[in-house]
């Protein structure tokens, strides 16, 4: 990215530019992108989870950034029409090449040039705001379903429905049991030692 020369939104990228997404167009993007600004929050279910194999309810979090990270990317391939490389690959460094040129700042800027082009620029960013808030939505309501407190609790008392996930809940709970027996007493017989090598030898 150091080697690149900012990039500079023209009039000419502002007059080939789209000022509207059609609506399921927007709605198929934040049906697509929404799932992938979550991520799972408590690693010790995870873990459990992956010791189990019991698909147990995890808690989601937003992922911070993802969201700015795929609207850019669709401001600058579906707004602005760019080619965002040779490869059609959209990473970090492009995403940081694009961000560190404030296109939207430059945007902002043409709001005081000709009628047309202050108009287009006008429209833009509206649709972009639309598009936005759509993500945004579903992204929180994406959330707050996957956290629900009462379905999060229907789902985790069915995990012990069956005979099976209570045998492997058992059996792990067992292992954990002689894990812990064994550690404790490897602890109790280093303490035995101790206190062996400290103790005054009698005369």
């Amino acid at each position: 990215m150091a080697n690149r020369e900012k990039f500079t939104i023209t009039e000419a990228i502002i007059r080939a530019a789209s000022d509207y997404i059609p609506f399921d167009e927007k709605r198929k993007i934040v049906e697509d992108q929404a799932p992938a600004c979550l991520i799972a929050a408590d690693k010790g279910i995870d873990e459990i989870a992956t010791e189990t194999q019991l698909p147990i309810p995890q808690f989601h979090k937003e992922c911070s950034g993802a969201k700015q990270y795929f609207l850019m990317y669709y401001f600058l391939t579906r707004y602005l029409h760019v080619e965002i490389d040779a490869n059609g690959e959209w990473s970090i460094e492009e995403y940081d090449y694009y961000a560190s040129s404030h296109i939207f700042n430059q945007l902002e800027r043409f709001k005081s040039s000709e009628a047309e082009i202050k108009n287009k620029v006008f429209d833009i960013l509206f649709d972009y705001k639309q598009l936005k808030s759509m993500l945004e939505v579903e992204i929180y309501n994406l959330k707050e379903a996957r956290n629900n407190g009462l379905d999060r609790m229907q789902d985790s008392i069915s995990l012990f429905a069956t005979p099976e996930n209570v045998a492997k809940l058992n059996e792990l709970m067992q292992k954990t049991i002689i894990e812990t027996e064994a550690a404790q007493k490897k602890l109790a017989e280093k303490r035995g030692e101790v206190r062996a090598e400290q103790k005054p030898t009698e005369a």
